[in-house]
């Protein structure tokens, strides 16, 4: 039998997800009550600008993406849009608020990925 990646990708996602993601609440102007779901909260930060040292100026840009189970998202009927809020409910997070901006193209199995901004 073949070696099967795309078994794999998901099966590797699905632990890393189960294992990684927090609690939240879902949000948007078309639902009466907020959803629960788990998700999974990803910053990081981008420099751009002077690479070569050539007197440009140099910009740091914080990237913010969210990143949520499809398989949880069909299962609870929740369809994302851009401008949903997604809050953070473990106490440590001090429930940070996100802003769904952008949806990312698919990569694959399992993940559904959104560009989002912080309140």
């Amino acid at each position: 039998m073949p070696f099967d990646f795309a078994a794999l990708k998901a099966r590797t996602r699905r632990v890393v997800h189960d294992t990684l993601a927090v609690a939240a609440l879902y949000d948007h102007v078309g639902l009466v009550v907020p959803v629960e779901l788990r998700v999974r909260w990803h910053n990081k930060i981008a420099r751009f600008g002077d690479i070569e040292n050539v007197g440009y100026a140099e910009i740091i840009e914080g990237i913010n993406r969210v990143i949520f189970d499809r398989d949880e998202l069909n299962e609870k009927g929740v369809v994302l849009e851009r401008g949903g809020r997604v809050t953070l409910t473990p106490p440590q997070y001090h429930g940070a608020v996100l802003v769904l901006d952008t949806m990312e193209p698919d990569t694959g199995p399992i993940d559904q990925t959104w560009l989002v901004g912080r309140i």
